[in-house]
């Protein structure tokens, strides 16, 4: 086998990334595996119907002075979201994380921000590791420590682990474009909640709220379906389903039938985490993980994850060379 690096880290969402550049930033010689063509995870932007829409992370928030400082430094360019989020009742949802923000260029741009300067091999899909005494075998290199910042499921399948340190319900999401500006209560709010997981819709988000981001005389959102409904129509095409979602979404925002100009389906496999506390897992030797496995699923806290499991990697990669 090549001897490689010490630090192979899978996936390249938010808290992967985080965590390379801590490991980074110290010198350690880190690379990340990335089974898709891009950065970011869940934390996705894609241009549609001529439209820059955050299909993934919606907003995110910062409370803490390292991420506080991690936007102003390199990011910069994110504006705050004005509009409230409403419930089913017309009551405002508050936000314990204070103000919610978006980037300017798509939320994704976070992403690739944090992977300047890394090794980043991607359209590598990584689904076994060997655990040997001489290091962590992976494609054929050895490695002396391994992070997985993929979901739940997939560590454990990656580790061997005997349960996921997380469960995960999935997510079907529907891009909605209707003719017209300011539809129904679309002026009010930038989203309302659909009451709860045993509706169609958890919620839907207006992308109109984010300046710069819609063309023409159009409005668009972004429903989130249930989880129930997400397993019902796991494998069914989305011409099915989308129908079903669009009426819900009319429903939930007041908008006259007839309007609809476009629409499509993402499936997240792994939406986000159930809600509850985190499974204990014991693992192998060089094996850690980071992201909403570990913490909430939100974009600061899978951020400061990937940062504090860095400092866990540090000092498991100190005690091997005393």
């Amino acid at each position: 086998m090549k001897k490689s690096g010490p630090v192979a880290i899978i996936g390249a969402g938010i808290s992967g990334l985080s965590c390379a550049q801590v490991l980074h930033a110290a010198g350690v010689d880190v690379r990340l595996y990335e089974s898709g063509s891009t950065v970011g995870g869940r934390c996705a932007t894609r241009l549609w119907q001529g439209h820059l829409v955050d299909f993934g992370v919606q907003y995110f928030t910062a409370q803490t002075t390292d991420f506080k400082r991690e936007l102003l430094t390199r990011l910069r360019q994110f504006r705050p979201i004005i509009s409230p989020i409403m419930d089913g009742a017309g009551a405002i949802v508050a936000s314990p994380g204070g103000p919610r923000f978006y980037v300017l260029q798509g939320n994704n741009y976070l992403a690739h921000v944090l992977s300047r300067g890394l090794d980043i091999r991607f359209n590598t899909r990584v689904e076994t590791l060997s655990f040997l005494s001489s290091g962590i075998n992976c494609l054929g290199e050895t490695y002396r420590a391994v992070i997985s910042s993929m979901p739940g499921p997939q560590t454990a399948r990656l580790f061997g682990l005997a349960r996921s340190p997380a469960d995960y319900d999935p997510c079907i999401t529907a891009l909605l474009e209707y003719s017209g500006a300011n539809l129904g209560l679309s002026r009010e709010c930038y989203a309302r909640t659909g009451g709860g997981s045993q509706h169609n819709l958890i919620a839907s988000f207006c992308e109109n709220h984010k300046v710069g981001r819609i063309v023409g005389h159009k409005t668009v959102f972004v429903a989130q379906a249930s989880p129930a409904f997400s397993r019902e129509y796991e494998g069914v095409p989305p011409e099915t389903y989308l129908p079903l979602l669009a009426r819900k979404n009319e429903a939930l925002w007041h908008i006259p039938t007839g309007l609809l100009t476009a629409s499509s389906a993402h499936r997240w496999i792994f939406g986000r985490p159930q809600e509850g506390p985190r499974h204990r897992v014991d693992l192998p030797a060089g094996a850690f993980y980071c992201g909403d496995s570990r913490t909430d699923s939100t974009v600061e806290n899978v951020w400061l994850d990937g940062s504090n499991v860095a400092r866990e990697v540090l000092n498991y990669l100190a005690s091997l060379s005393t």
